[in-house]
């Protein structure tokens, strides 16, 4: 538009100088001098230059950030600040590159300069994800709050405060928020599977079990979100589906070890012990040190009156987690079928100082009076 406006100026000067030819000398006051005029075009040029650099330098940064070319990326936002230094989307994309190369203190400082020049939904999200990341819960919280005030459909924003209120075990703040993130973006698949998980705690089974297929539909290869459907259904007692759920997701993935475990579990919930034993030891072949299946298979041994091997693997479980309860209320119920009534009573009032209150029931029954146990 402004080499418009100087063609026209051009044309207009050689009109009005044909004028003077014809009827003699003009106003002086209707012209302007020729060099300020040209002092006057040179900065208009300069202005729009700068401005096209800064754009092309942003929008390169773009481009290669969108690449996965960080380092390019950096150095392209870098340039566009140096040009514009109030350019608040350069600050923004910058941080984000920042964040995700663990520059957590310098993506909040970028963040905040995007902010305090222009605060935009997305640099309160970045700076509520850098803020999770620093351990800082509540300053996350306020910023992913402050990010969904200027863009009530943020569904990032819903999705993520949503996932704070869900540690906090408030489950059904945490479901709102799922419920925000996907009334913003029905193809979300974590936010149904996250949904669901919160319906799993409120012991909701078939809502939860809903949400998980819904995910899955949308995220097709996630496999832990197959293992959380079969989970669900579990729950809700309807097993047969359970396991078609599991062996779904070990034809995903083969090498999931927690969907064998998983799928054990069901055997086991359907007495079906040899199945569950079956299942549990693939995943141990698989991983050698997942403490549950061998806590998983103990008890199948013990369904099965093996108690050797289920102390066995009772005591693989108890060495994996010392700290675990029903590890060594389990194993305490073993050494009980295996007679050794005082290692029985010492596991039992271990579970019970970790907090386990049927160790605390058994060691009070069964251990008052050691001396005759032992006689037993």
């Amino acid at each position: 538009m402004k080499r418009f406006g100087l063609i026209m100026l051009v044309a207009l000067f050689g009109t009005a100088a044909m004028l003077r030819a014809q009827v003699g000398p003009e106003d002086p006051s209707l012209q302007a001098p020729p060099q300020e005029a040209a002092q006057e075009d040179e900065v208009i040029k300069a202005s729009t230059i700068d401005e096209q650099l800064e754009k092309k330098a942003y929008n390169a940064g773009v481009e290669f950030m969108q690449m996965g070319d960080f380092e390019n990326a950096l150095l392209k936002f870098d340039e566009a600040i140096e040009l514009k230094p109030d350019y608040a989307e350069a600050y923004t994309n910058r941080a984000n590159i920042k964040w995700q190369q663990g520059e957590i203190e310098s993506a909040i400082q970028d963040f905040n300069t995007s902010i305090s020049i222009s605060a935009t939904a997305d640099a309160y999200f970045g700076l509520g994800q850098c803020q999770y990341q620093n351990n800082q819960q509540d300053s996350a919280m306020e910023s992913y709050t402050k990010a969904l005030s200027i863009e009530p459909k943020h569904a990032q924003a819903a999705y993520y405060r949503g996932g704070l209120y869900f540690e906090k075990g408030e489950y059904e703040k945490a479901i709102a928020d799922y419920d925000k993130a996907i009334a913003s973006d029905a193809k979300y698949a974590y936010a149904y599977n996250d949904r669901g998980s919160a319906k799993r705690q409120l012991k909701k089974y078939e809502e939860a079990a809903a949400d998980y297929k819904k995910a899955c539909s949308l995220d097709s290869e996630n496999v832990f979100m197959y293992n959380n459907w079969g989970s669900a259904l579990r729950r809700a007692g309807d097993y047969d589906t359970a396991l078609s759920v599991y062996t779904l997701a070990i034809q995903k993935d083969p090498k999931n070890y927690r969907s064998y475990n998983l799928r054990g579990l069901t055997y086991y919930d359907m007495a079906q012990y040899e199945m569950a034993i079956a299942d549990f030891d693939t995943c141990l072949r698989l991983n050698s040190t997942y403490a549950y299946a061998f806590m998983n298979r103990s008890c199948a041994y013990y369904k099965l009156f093996e108690y050797a091997k289920a102390l066995q693997d009772g005591n693989r479980a108890v060495e994996l987690m010392p700290k675990n309860a029903a590890a060594y209320l389990n194993r305490g119920n073993y050494r009980e079928m295996t007679r050794d009534a005082a290692g029985a009573c010492e596991d039992w009032k271990k579970a019970a100082e970790l907090g386990n209150d049927d160790a605390k029931r058994y060691s009070n029954m069964q251990c008052s009076q050691p001396e005759k146990r032992e006689n037993r």
